[in-house]
């Protein structure tokens, strides 16, 4: 099992590279917003692109897998069991919206290729 770890910026943080014929799987997520000014809104994102078919070609999509809300001076755990049924088809990204910007906060996320 692998994991990553990130600080909250303007951009979206990728977790995994895509792996072609696989989804990634969380098995854990850690939101650490104890340090961080003020509560935090965070989003787990999945980009990934559709295959070739005959009647349409490569599409891009964005689908939001999980949104949490963590408040300040909070830590957030959460394991396998909770994430269940939580899957990524392409990148795993983490994103918070632009006023909830706090490089104090940190996101932690375990995952496994399936």
């Amino acid at each position: 099992m692998a994991s990553k770890n990130v600080d909250m910026t303007t951009t979206p943080s990728v977790f995994a590279a895509e792996k072609k014929n696989a989804k990634i799987i969380p098995t854990s997520l850690m939101v650490d917003n104890v340090l961080a000014a003020q509560d935090a809104v965070i989003t787990l994102i999945d980009r990934f692109s559709t295959s070739l078919t005959n009647k349409q070609g490569v599409t891009p999509k964005t689908e939001t897998r999980l949104a949490i809300n963590v408040t300040m001076g909070a830590c957030v755990s959460l394991d396998e069991a909770e994430l269940k049924g939580i899957e990524f088809l392409g990148a795993p990204e983490v994103a918070v919206p632009p006023a909830d910007v706090d490089s104090n906060c940190k996101v932690t996320m375990g995952y496994k290729f399936q």
